[in-house]
């Protein structure tokens, strides 16, 4: 209940309404006349309320509607013709529970723009995918509107505020935020997030990420794993089905080779001054990825596909420096990792770990374990199915998150910390990153399949319920995005 109130001896519910309150006070439910200010299902809502309480003895002998689009108040008051209403209300309840799930998402129906829920039941993509057609209609599924919070000051602390968050730095600047602003919570090196402060968190349904000062991610901190346990026992009987991981793991193998060569070429159309041995060079690369990407379409074992994929990133890194600005195209000798050697693959592997939180955090909102995947090896500790569904993704996102911020001279050579581990960023460099990623993040895209634009963190969390409808066997086919 949003609020109860307490007038004397009287108890009132009080439930508020983002919407209008209806124009009229005739409705009908079945053989039900309703006589109220109020759509059926909020008249449904407030009553149960109320008899709920009426069962403990309390004296909840009226309800108010609190529409704020109409700034207008109904109130609904106990009477035995509600109580009818509330009974067959109830029964109804139990019959439409006897039939289960429905065996797919409805199909061109009324019902789903209105539904809240259509951004997780994917009724016009589901269809579109089992069609192999543009969608019917253009159901935009909305983006996220909170902000990702990144703590990246050695020595802060995060503290609960209120209905907030305030962040206090090392030299005692504060920073508040509102919890219902927080999507999820970063924090990088010795930071400290108080015990209030994570419960406050968790109780809201936001994850807090653990990372260390170069970036690795360290653990994850959020609310008890969904309830969608059907999803993840289909996803177990998926990863010990091999064929069924070979259709996964190639279909995110040749969407990223098709990634790559598309960023490759590009950053050959924004180079026009190009000299002509390297766009030579770029455009053998972009040639032989696409001789591996038809073969990895061949690929009928996970070992094949593997040396597909390792050719083609092996090109697509050898040509990279290319691409980079001076003095940038002397600080990357091609792709390391664990440590890094140089900057430029600092930036990478810090960008890649972004976005493998992004992925985790993705993956268990849908329902699906970020360690159990069909492509990466498991191994302990390792976010295998994050590893995995990234693939698509780091051309399209991080590299090109990367790349943007060299072309814009966004960071400096100065912001980087060589030792004899490797070359990590420091605080201001790995803050210009997270914000290069969070642009990237933000910015909106068409999407090649359903046609409508959508911003590449609400594009990657679509995509893994994709893989789940797979999974689940409610579409034949998995087939990643690729980006034109």
């Amino acid at each position: 209940m949003d609020f109860v109130e307490i007038e004397d001896d009287r108890v009132i519910v009080v439930e508020a309404k983002h919407g209008r309150a209806p124009s009229t006070s005739e409705h009908q439910w079945r053989d039900h006349a309703l006589a109220y200010e109020a759509w059926p299902a909020e008249v449904a809502q407030v009553g149960l309320y109320m008899a709920m309480l009426r069962e403990l003895g309390l004296p909840a002998d009226e309800a108010r509607i609190y529409y704020r689009a109409s700034r207008s108040t109904t109130t609904i008051a106990w009477s035995p013709q509600l109580e009818t209403f509330l009974h067959a209300v109830v029964r109804r309840a139990g019959e439409v529970n006897q039939h289960g799930t429905p065996p797919a998402p409805l199909k061109d129906s009324p019902k789903c723009p209105g539904c809240s829920l259509h951004g997780v039941c994917l009724p016009d993509e589901h269809h579109a995918l089992l069609d192999q057609a543009p969608a019917l209609r253009r159901l935009p599924i909305a983006n996220e509107e909170r902000s990702f919070v990144h703590v990246a000051s050695p020595g802060a602390t995060v503290r609960k505020d209120g209905e907030g968050l305030r962040i206090v730095d090392r030299e005692g600047e504060e920073t508040r935020v509102l919890t219902k602003d927080v999507a999820h919570l970063s924090v990088f090196g010795p930071v400290q997030v108080t015990t209030p402060a994570l419960h406050h968190l968790l109780r809201r349904g936001i994850a807090v990420s653990h990372h260390s000062s170069g970036g690795e991610l360290l653990g994850l901190s959020s609310p008890p794993a969904t309830r969608n346990v059907g999803m993840r026992r289909a996803q177990y009987r998926c990863a010990d089905d091999p064929e069924r991981c070979v259709v996964v793991a190639r279909g995110l193998v040749v969407a990223k080779i098709r990634n790559q060569r598309t960023v490759l070429r590009r950053q050959l159309r924004q180079r026009d001054q190009l000299d002509e041995a390297p766009r030579l060079a770029i455009e053998d690369a972009i040639e032989r990825m696409q001789v591996s990407q038809r073969w990895a379409e061949r690929s009928t074992t996970l070992d094949v596909l593997r040396g597909h994929e390792g050719e083609a990133a092996a090109r697509y890194f050898g040509v990279l420096p290319h691409v980079l600005p001076s003095p940038w195209d002397q600080h990357f000798d091609g792709r390391s990792r664990r440590p890094p050697r140089d900057r430029v693959n600092a930036m990478l592997s810090f960008a890649y770990t972004l976005l493998t939180r992004e992925t985790i955090a993705a993956a268990t909102r849908v329902g699906l374990d970020p360690m159990l995947g069909f492509f990466h090896s498991m191994i302990p500790g390792r976010p295998a199915l994050a590893l995995d569904l990234i693939e698509p993704f780091r051309p399209a996102w991080s590299d090109t998150a990367v790349l943007r911020l060299l072309a814009n001279s966004g960071i400096e050579p100065s912001e980087f910390t060589e030792t004899a581990a490797g070359v990590f960023m420091t605080e201001s460099g790995r803050r210009k990153l997270i914000a290069a990623h969070e642009r990237r993040a933000r910015e909106e895209t068409t999407h090649p399949r359903f046609g409508y634009r959508m911003a590449y963190r609400r594009m990657l969390e679509l995509e893994v319920r994709v893989l789940g409808k797979y999974l689940l066997d409610e579409i034949p086919d998995y087939t990643p995005i690729w980006t034109r």
